[in-house]
């Protein structure tokens, strides 16, 4: 199991250094925003909202966290809420390729929306945060869209198409069983639309990686999001729910869960096949000389596809 391969869950002390790794400004800010870990051992489906927060908690959040987690939630609406079916051309390798493209301009126009992602002044930056990440929200996505532990990597119905993709791309029973111990936590936490599109705005901006150029920039668009979720989160499910960290402990096992998959597919995929251009640039984490040149203009107009 992949969870296993990892180790165990974090525990709380690693938890709240993951938080909490932000600058000494941005920490206050974010106390003052009620950032603080509840001591309380009462168990993560206990709220204790009064009968108006239950109807209007969404009215206790600041202006800047409403319009922040509005932004969001659209951009999920738009781009990533209803995955595609894959289509059968009548040859599977390119009916997976139509696949990855369609994947691949919707999680790029989903993080092109992101309050802060634009404002990175290097692509290779962003280009490498979508790398990171755009395995695990697909897998997320589709978990979510099918409601059930039914979902398959590409979407598929027709199940010879599906057992041709699984002799090109073993990976996608390797990893099943990783995939479905992280859902299992993600279900029981009952996430609502909101939650979840911040959830995935947050795996794809929370990085440890401190040679990325922008990485201050990176990081405090990180606390952003955040305080918004731990906000909304608070506000809904009230401040003695653990639920929040249950959320945070999962994001690196997502994050290993796509390192994972990107291994499987470039070890398992015969080296006399050619990926198209796109497919390296977004979901092999390789270093391509020509990044900036190539796709410079997929990521400054999100309108763009590849």
């Amino acid at each position: 199991m992949m969870l296993q391969r990892n180790g165990q869950i974090p525990n709380a002390t690693m938890l709240h250094q993951m938080v909490h790794s932000t600058s000494s400004s941005s920490r206050n800010k974010a106390s003052n925003r009620k950032r603080t870990i509840s001591e309380s051992s009462s168990s993560e489906s206990e709220f204790t909202q009064s009968t108006s927060t239950i109807i209007d908690f969404e009215d206790q959040l600041d202006h800047q966290s409403k319009e922040l987690i509005s932004n969001v939630h659209k951009a999920f609406k738009e781009t990533l809420d209803n995955l595609p079916i894959c289509q059968d051309t009548g040859n599977p390798w390119l009916s997976s390729m139509n696949q990855f493209k369609n994947y691949a301009n919707r999680s790029v126009k989903f993080a092109t929306r992101i309050p802060g992602f634009m404002n990175f002044h290097n692509v290779n930056d962003q280009i490498q945060l979508i790398k990171s990440s755009i395995h695990s929200i697909i897998i997320l996505c589709l978990q979510r869209l099918n409601n059930s532990f039914m979902w398959n990597y590409f979407n598929v119905i027709d199940q010879k198409l599906h057992e041709q993709f699984q002799q090109i791309f073993p990976f996608i029973e390797h990893i099943r069983s990783d995939g479905e111990k992280i859902q299992a936590y993600i279900y029981s936490l009952k996430l609502d639309e909101k939650e979840f599109s911040l959830l995935l705005s947050l795996l794809i901006i929370s990085t440890s990686n401190i040679h990325l150029n922008d990485f201050l920039l990176i990081d405090s668009t990180q606390t952003e999001l955040t305080c918004a979720l731990c906000d909304y989160m608070d506000s809904k499910r009230g401040s003695k729910s653990r639920d929040f960290y249950t959320l945070m402990f999962l994001l690196p096992s997502l994050r290993k869960l796509n390192a994972i998959i990107q291994d499987h597919i470039r070890n398992e995929v015969p080296k006399n096949i050619e990926f198209p251009a796109f497919f390296s640039r977004v979901y092999l984490n390789e270093q391509d000389i020509n990044y900036q040149q190539n796709y410079d203009g997929t990521i400054e107009n999100q309108q763009t596809e590849f």
